[in-house]
């Protein structure tokens, strides 16, 4: 009897032991994970996009309504702002006031993001340090041939240096993502040429806008300029009144027929069926008339 209750005791102390140990794992601090990217864009704004998620199963999930505090500087640090992240775990900061004069030996500042954590996620941070590069695009048309001429260059305690030896990418605007034009290697001198193509189609002028590049660059981040200019081709997307698709007001012939030919289909079998039950009723009434007579 004394071993049968000793057997009991040790299951329900075990059972109990793997329960608490399972409310703590279901409840325990989570790890989170904060990256940051660095964008300044053609009319020299610059900004620092935030993306804050935890993995679960190896999947990240976003993490929304989280305040992220931001930073400059390295030894000292001055505060840029907060602002807290969206639905989808996202921050796009404005930083309103260029902190230059933080800068290091090499031009370089140093930013950093901060998440303090809360009560089921742990704390996490994020630094970059960003060398403030600056772009300026030309447009011109050199012996009949369209060229795009760009000049790299960034300042070190007030020295202007040119950004040799850097690749930079070129693109034009369009609705979903930018289409690649060209890559250009940026020479001593910071600058570079590329030939337009000529056979990008534009609005009904011929209007595109033009992008050159430092994309995810490890110094300078992303960095754009971006310029509009009628070297497309005109392009005119007007509908004749006679067309028809599907998602035009008048559907397509082959539609009208294939949908006449099913319906008519559907109804000669409802009047077939119709038809026979008439024709059965009227043979049982001849069939009950010649039973009677008989």
């Amino acid at each position: 009897m004394r071993d049968l209750f000793t057997i009991l005791l040790a299951v329900i102390i075990l059972s109990s032991s793997k329960t608490s140990a399972s409310f703590r794992e279901d409840f325990s601090i989570q790890e989170s994970f904060l990256e940051m990217y660095y964008l300044k864009t053609t009319d020299d704004q610059r900004m620092l996009k935030i993306a804050l998620v935890r993995y679960e199963d190896r999947m990240p999930v976003a993490l929304p309504d989280c305040e992220i505090n931001f930073y400059a500087g390295e030894d000292s640090l001055i505060y840029l702002g907060k602002a807290m992240t969206d639905r989808e775990g996202q921050v796009l900061f404005h930083i309103k006031e260029y902190p230059g004069y933080v800068q290091d030996p090499e031009g370089n500042i140093r930013y950093s993001a901060y998440f303090e954590g809360n009560d089921t996620l742990l704390p996490a941070e994020s630094e970059l340090y960003i060398r403030d590069a600056n772009l300026t695009m030309t447009l011109e048309i050199m012996d009949s041939v369209k060229t795009i001429h760009v000049s790299a260059y960034y300042s070190v305690n007030g020295d202007t240096l040119p950004a040799a030896d850097e690749d930079i990418y070129f693109y034009v605007k369009r609705m979903f993502s930018d289409l690649p034009v060209g890559e250009e290697f940026l020479d001593e001198n910071g600058e570079a040429l590329i030939e337009f193509p000529v056979d990008i189609p534009g609005d009904a002028e011929g209007n595109l806008e033009i992008i050159a590049r430092f994309d995810e660059h490890y110094l300078f981040g992303t960095v754009e300029k971006r310029e509009n200019i009628n070297w497309g081709i005109p392009t005119h997307h007007e509908t004749p009144e006679s067309y028809r698709a599907l998602w035009t007001q008048i559907a397509p012939v082959w539609m009208i027929i294939t949908l006449t030919i099913m319906l008519a289909g559907v109804w000669s079998h409802y009047l077939f069926v119709i038809i026979q039950l008439v024709r059965i009723r009227r043979m049982a009434k001849k069939s009950n008339t010649s039973g009677k007579m008989a």
